[in-house]
């Protein structure tokens, strides 16, 4: 059977984490290739970081924001122009944007969670 790309998550301690949390509390499961890094705000991660992940074998990459609702402020609008960066970065290294998505994901949203994660390994299924 063939490895599963490893999916990366960023999420936030006050919105998307515990969205996560009600995932696993609702007793729904997602596979054991999705990584969850929890963080006050992903804002406090460069450009780089990205760009060094996918280099270091993760497949795709979701940051999980609070959007508009975030409690720093300022925080989303510049997560939002750090990412812009991100995919020029990304296409100029050949990288498919698409393995990049920044999403917002609410303390009760399941569902959604999971589509998220279900939509990821759809991109990345064939990335090796």
């Amino acid at each position: 059977m063939a490895k599963k790309p490893k999916i990366l998550i960023i999420t936030t301690n006050h919105s998307s984490y515990p969205g996560a949390n009600a995932v696993g509390q609702a007793r729904l499961s997602y596979d054991s290739n999705t990584y969850i890094i929890r963080v006050p705000d992903p804002v406090m991660f460069p450009e780089k970081f990205y760009i060094d992940a996918f280099e270091k074998g993760i497949a795709g990459i979701i940051i999980m924001s609070s959007g508009s609702d975030c409690p720093y402020e300022g925080a989303y609008q510049r997560l939002s122009k750090r990412i812009q960066n991100v995919y020029n970065i990304m296409k100029n290294k050949g990288i498919d944007i698409n393995r990049l998505k920044l999403t917002t994901i609410c303390t009760v949203c399941k569902e959604a969670f999971l589509k998220e994660i279900s939509d990821m390994e759809k991109v990345v299924a064939n990335v090796k």
